[in-house]
């Protein structure tokens, strides 16, 4: 088994004799044969080993199997790491994943203490088999049918299985061949952990009926990463066509994305979920993934859909955005007393006598105002709201909906008002056309703008 074991790294090329490595030892027989292998590499591949173990205080021979690995470590001049999941941080329930999330803690601590690149981890090809199974079960993307990766990053470092080509057959024959010590995990055999039941029941089945079951699941699980590598670069390439990634979000162009095939918007679709959201651990459904393609290929011209973890579906005219949900509009009134100027958000406002010289860079509106109509309100809009023009009035939903503002926006948008809510500017979208000439009871004023 050395020649492939060999064969295998030569063909990874992720290290070199002058690599440091950290490898997570369980003192099971996979991780006790990876040390071997790793030991017994010809001297321009062998790395420099560093061995990771993590005692979870889950079995009485965990004690005897963390004193058994620091002698043995010492007697190979190998750096040893390990600790202890406390017994108070185990949880009621949902054992098996939180003694995981503890284990792989630990080990990006010390990758990053003790600044090694590689982590290295004894999974085979009997677990990819169990993985695939227990994916293809459980339902979810075609991206998690690629079950383990031969390597992946890992916080600031990378996590690498290059024993994935080797069945468990084969790597207990390598233990007892080279007579390694090895201690068996009881909890392996515990059925009421669904791993362990297709393991113990399901694959036994399968490999009567085909002996390389678990040899053929790491080749179609490779085949299938590489398929998937390829589809992403190019769905990167089909995103940036119709639209544009933003400092947190994706806005994308409707026409354009809805003139794709519907093959081609599911695989994209599939990709910038991945990006956006899955990469930071949030769960997309499919049932989800379809109440999008429906509203972004609908008639709709404004519509919504609040997505996972905060994120939302905005679809507007001619654009959809997917980005965190803005925070919520607080309701507020901002009252503007002549010679005063106050700071709206972007608007910068000033209420000032005509008689006042204003700046040249800045946008105004000029009205007669008398005192019982001040001070001037600056507020968000409100149902019903009017624009005043020289015949009658206009509707400001039908000016936001004639300049195909999105709702999103019309949220946030800005009026100034008098005391008698007669509106004078809709800030950044239309102004007021007052026709009010001189008046004896009135004062002449000017608005000023400036962002």
């Amino acid at each position: 088994m050395r020649t492939e074991f060999t064969a295998q790294i030569k063909k990874l090329q992720l290290w070199t004799a002058e690599t440091a490595v950290l490898v997570a030892v369980s003192t099971g027989a996979d991780s006790m044969a990876l040390l071997d292998l790793l030991a017994h590499l010809p001297a321009n591949l062998r790395p420099k080993i560093n061995v990771v173990h993590v005692n979870h205080q889950l079995r009485a021979a965990s004690t005897n199997e963390a004193i058994f690995l620091t002698d043995y470590c010492a007697a190979h001049g190998w750096p040893l790491y390990q600790t202890k999941w406390p017994l108070t941080a185990h949880p009621a329930h949902g054992t098996e994943a939180a003694a995981r999330q503890f284990r792989y803690d630990y080990f990006a601590q010390v990758l990053r203490q003790q600044q090694i690149p590689l982590l290295l981890t004894a999974h085979h090809a009997d677990d990819q088999l169990e993985t695939l199974l227990m994916r293809l079960a459980r339902g979810g993307d075609v991206q998690q049918l690629a079950a383990i990766a031969t390597e992946r990053s890992f916080h600031q470092a990378k996590l690498v299985r290059p024993l994935l080509p080797f069945t468990r057959q084969q790597l207990r024959a390598y233990v007892t061949q080279r007579q390694l010590t090895y201690f068996d995990d009881v909890t392996n055999q515990d059925t009421q952990f669904t791993r362990n039941q297709i393991r113990q029941q399901i694959v036994p089945v399968l490999k009567q009926i085909q002996p390389l079951a678990a040899e053929h699941a790491a080749n179609y699980a490779a085949q299938l990463q590489r398929l998937l590598r390829v589809n992403q670069q190019q769905m990167d390439q089909v995103l940036i066509e119709n639209g544009q990634f933003m400092a947190t979000g994706y806005r994308g162009e409707l026409g354009k994305w809805q003139s794709l095939s519907s093959d081609l918007q599911h695989l994209a679709l599939d990709q910038l979920m991945t990006r956006l959201m899955v990469t930071q651990g949030i769960e997309v459904s499919q049932a989800q993934k379809g109440e999008i393609r429906q509203l972004l290929q609908g008639p709709r011209a404004q519509a919504g859909l609040d997505l996972a973890a905060g994120w939302q579906l905005t679809k507007s005219y001619h654009y959809f955005t997917i980005a965190p949900a803005p925070a919520p509009i607080v309701a507020a009134t901002v009252d503007l007393m002549p010679g005063a100027t106050c700071q709206v958000e972007q608007w910068q406002i000033t209420l000032q006598p005509v008689s006042v010289t204003g700046g040249t860079d800045v946008d105004s509106i000029e009205v007669w105002l008398a005192a019982n109509e001040l001070p001037l309100q600056i507020r968000h809009r409100q149902p019903g709201d009017r624009l005043p023009l020289r015949h009658g009035h206009q509707k400001i939903k039908r000016i936001l909906s004639d300049k195909k503002i999105s709702q999103q926006q019309r949220e946030r948008l800005w009026l100034i008002t008098t005391q008698q809510n007669t509106v004078l500017w809709l800030l950044g979208v239309k102004k007021s056309q007052l026709f009010n000439p001189q008046q004896t009871d009135k004062i002449h004023y000017r608005i000023t703008i400036k962002k």
